[in-house]
């Protein structure tokens, strides 16, 4: 009887002891999984602020500014999981709908677009627009309160930048190479702009510009072009004919072959 009582306490501990060891893994998890999703929303947020700060970079519309400022409160109610961060997302979550609120009423589009001056520029530029187009992609599908048109809408607007962007560097890189007279160069980047316009099928008065401007500069290398050429043939053919003229005086004042 005493061994049957002792058996079922060790069986009766040892089920204990596994039911403690799932729960302790089980706490374990959830906490580190809430670490991750609250470093994961901490990271967003950080993200979204550092992109505002690029509105001197890149023309932020009503819409992209929106939908950052959205994102951001999505996280911090994610964040919220975290006891310790509950009040200073309450905070900041009011803080950030007044924002909003502000937003859609008063904000002030600058749609002029500001051509990079120089790679390093073009390159930040680019690299803040994929993450804006990044987002965007990502937002259609998180159930944000904007119209899906105006998100689609937003998106063909930074395909466009993207476009001006790459443009407006790659004339800079024409004009340089003109003034170093590399006209082979000059001439395939042209090309190479003129092409990318071409292909894109937008409509845009700035773009439409810069195609004038490119194709102006073609038609300028190609006429210059042509005007050296003849010079360079004319040249070869008194070059020529002077030879000619050497062999003949040669062969009249030269010395007499013995016979």
């Amino acid at each position: 009887m005493f061994i049957t009582i002792a058996v079922i306490f060790v069986l009766l501990a040892s089920f204990l002891l596994i039911i403690v060891n799932m729960y302790s893994d089980y706490v374990a998890r959830r906490e580190q999984d809430a670490r991750l999703i609250s470093t994961r929303a901490r990271n967003i947020i950080t993200e979204c602020e550092e992109l505002l700060l690029n509105q001197a970079q890149v023309a932020f519309s009503k819409t992209l500014v929106l939908v950052l400022h959205y994102r951001i409160i999505r996280a911090l109610r994610k964040r919220a999981i975290d006891p310790k961060a509950r009040d200073e997302v309450k905070d900041r979550i009011a803080n950030e709908e007044k924002i909003i609120a502000e937003l859609k009423t008063n904000y002030q589009e600058m749609s002029t677009f500001k051509a990079p001056e120089n790679d390093a520029m073009a390159i930040a530029q680019l690299r803040v627009i994929r993450r804006l187009r990044s987002i965007l992609k990502s937002e259609m599908t998180s159930g944000i309160p904007l119209n899906p048109s105006q998100l689609n809408k937003e998106d063909r607007r930074l395909y466009i930048l993207v476009l001006k962007v790459n443009i407006s560097n790659l004339i800079q890189k024409v004009f340089e190479m003109k003034r170093l007279r590399q006209v082979g160069s000059c001439r395939q980047l042209i090309d190479k702009g003129l092409s990318v316009i071409k292909a894109s099928g937008v409509k845009d008065g700035w773009l439409t510009e810069k195609e004038d401007l490119l194709t102006n500069l073609l038609n300028g290398i190609n006429a210059e072009t042509k005007i050296k050429d003849p010079a360079k043939k004319e040249k070869a053919d008194a070059d020529g004919q002077s030879l000619a003229d050497k062999s003949d005086l040669d062969e009249i004042f030269g010395d007499k072959k013995k016979w």
